[in-house]
């Protein structure tokens, strides 16, 4: 492998992984409008049955991800994962653009999407720190973060405009060249610090996580979190293709990709913000808090939704997607470091571990949340389904955040 300077590696990977994230925006946005614009009435139900197969399918590898590494290694491992979603998002574009079947084809297609994305999701936060030099987790995947929103808002609104004016064919194949050169990256480029080796002797990846859930207490909570914000915050921004189209002020696709465009540059703070939150009220209180600042945001939108402001929505919601992706990659940071940390805790545990059990359970739970806002969507409004999340992550907020100001009291910690 080839050997760079310390800057020299951290700048390059930083790069690369943010031309894969536009590429990703840019062909999930193809994706969902191809679902959404080729069904009959919001689309909001046929866009989420693709999203759940490809979920589905990410929750069945992801907890295999750790014993795959463990053979392959974790940087093999992740750069092959990479180079299958080159591979597929590319061939399954080329079908796309010559049939008239597109949903069938992508409905076809989301359970390899799948399967390669819970693979990439475990791994990511692994690799990731690894051409960092002196980071934690949660600061070297703030900043990945940061880049990665700069590249969001390119994705999405240069992909909104092309979809637009071509085919969201031309999004799914951006998606998989845009995902090459991070693949080629982590093949030829060492890293700054060898990963800790994961573990491929601890039996039955799903019956250790649900163990580990059994025992650490501290992961408990930091799946409940994810769980939460899996099924009342994420479904928000993958649905918001059908989103808009029920409401039906906004041009589709290039209005989505304003939208998502707010929402990537929201994930440029992501570094300022995890960093000060965290030092105060340290990972997973400050992921709380940030949870419920993406609940606000959430019922901004609603509101804005029912209010007759047709020539400025597209402006209000891409500033309300802006915090929504400020509080939302602020809280994706804080639980990636309270997960390694608390799988990391244990005897005999690991960061991996961590990761493994709060990304499972959480794409596990993914597929009911998507599918339960596309059946709102279609059946009441994006308005009422929007605010309905919302007042979800408040109820959670507020039971979590009771339960750990009692534990703070018995413990005698006065934060």
């Amino acid at each position: 492998m080839v050997k760079l300077g310390a800057r020299s590696t951290s700048v390059g990977y930083l790069v690369v992984g943010g031309i894969a994230v536009a590429g990703t925006i840019a062909g999930t946005l193809s994706a969902t409008a191809a679902t959404t614009l080729g069904a009959s009435g919001n689309g909001g139900l046929i866009t989420a049955v693709f999203l759940a197969l490809l979920l589905v399918c990410a929750g069945i590898a992801a907890p295999w991800t750790e014993r795959l590494a463990a053979r392959r290694g974790p940087l093999k491992t992740f750069a092959w994962a990479q180079a299958g979603v080159a591979v597929s998002w590319i061939i399954t574009g080329i079908i796309v653009a010559t049939t008239d079947e597109q949903i069938v084809v992508l409905l076809i297609a989301a359970p390899v999407f799948g399967l390669l994305s819970g693979v990439t999701a475990v791994l990511t936060p692994i690799v990731t720190r690894t051409y960092f030099a002196r980071t934690s987790i949660a600061a070297s995947m703030s900043w990945r973060s940061a880049v990665s929103g700069l590249a969001a808002v390119a994705g999405a609104i240069i992909g909104g405009r092309i979809i637009s004016a071509t085919d969201p064919a031309a999004g799914v194949i951006a998606n998989g060249l845009l995902t090459i050169p991070l693949a080629v990256f982590v093949m030829r480029v060492a890293p700054l610090r060898e990963p800790h080796p994961p573990r491929a002797d601890r039996g039955q990846p799903m019956r250790r996580i649900l163990g580990s859930l059994r025992t650490n207490a501290r992961l408990r909570q930091v799946v409940i979190l994810a769980v939460a914000s899996t099924l009342l915050v994420v479904p928000m921004i993958s649905m918001i293709v059908p989103i808009l189209n029920s409401v039906d002020h906004a041009p589709l696709p290039s209005g989505a990709g304003l939208v998502l465009a707010g929402i990537g540059a929201g994930r440029v703070v992501t570094p300022l913000v995890e960093g000060r939150v965290e030092r105060r009220w340290g990972d997973l209180q400050a992921s709380l808090w940030a949870l419920v600042g993406a609940a606000v945001f959430m019922f901004a939108f609603s509101l804005s939704a029912l209010l007759p402001l047709s020539e400025f929505d597209l402006v209000a919601w891409t500033m309300i997607g802006f915090g929504l992706g400020a509080c939302r990659f602020t809280y994706r940071s804080l639980m990636i470091g309270a997960a390694a940390a608390a799988g990391s805790s244990e005897p005999g545990g690991d960061e991996m571990e961590g990761l493994a059990a709060v990304t499972t359970i959480g794409v596990f739970a993914a597929p009911i949340g998507v599918l339960a806002w596309g059946v709102m969507i279609d059946v009441t409004s994006s308005p009422v389904t929007v605010a309905v999340g919302a007042s979800g992550i408040v109820l959670v907020a507020a039971f979590m955040g009771l339960a750990l100001r009692k534990k703070s009291a018995l413990s005698g910690d006065p934060t």
